[in-house]
């Protein structure tokens, strides 16, 4: 069971594996809860003491990324104590998520990541909200594709780098999403499919 695992100089927080999606091109059902070479699949969602004591020193790597087999945003409070402990540190925070935060606490809760964290990166994947509904199996499907792009917006009153990401899957209108994109005022990455 892996709490923390690397990649490219970054050290990457597996909070939980409980999601607000049930996307078709996941991995973490693909790969079997593996991620190169490490089992993802945690027995018990980890406190913000038992993730510190695996950071040690946040200064070591380049990001402290909140991205795990889950939606690391269902973990808010663990997630808002983790994330001050590495700034206190000199470390730089980044959060990897659906965009449905909002949805599931029921209220807007970018205020509290203010300061916090550095950067953000939302995966759209869809240019309408029936692709979004088809490809990525939101559990609350009313309004989650504009539910996501009002939570884009929103990110960028509080959040100093929001990015947001398409995977490239066939049938996805890539250059329609980094329109859209591009009207929100965010940046744009596209994202290779993993099979």
């Amino acid at each position: 069971m892996a709490i923390t695992y690397t990649l490219h100089n970054s050290l990457y927080i597996n909070l939980t594996n409980r999601c607000l999606m049930a996307c078709t091109y996941c991995i973490k059902y693909k790969w079997k809860g593996k991620f190169y070479g490490q089992n993802l699949r945690l027995s018990a969602e980890p406190s913000a003491q038992d993730v510190i004591k695996e950071i040690k020193d946040p200064k070591k790597f380049d990001e402290i990324i909140f991205c795990g087999y889950g939606e690391p945003l269902i973990r808010l409070e663990v997630l808002k104590e983790v994330a001050a402990w590495v700034h206190s540190r000199g470390g730089r925070v980044r959060i990897n998520t659906s965009g449905h935060a909002n949805v599931f606490h029921k209220r807007n809760i970018l205020p509290e990541l203010k300061g916090l964290v550095d950067a953000i990166s939302i995966s759209l994947n869809a240019s309408s909200p029936q692709q979004y509904n088809r490809l990525n199996r939101p559990k609350k499907k009313t309004n989650a594709f504009k539910e996501t792009i009002a939570f884009i917006a929103e990110c960028k009153k509080y959040i100093p780098s929001v990015t947001v990401s398409a995977v490239s899957l066939p049938g996805v209108d890539v250059a329609t999403v980094r329109t859209i994109v591009k009207k929100l005022g965010v940046a744009f990455r596209q994202r290779p499919y993993l099979d």
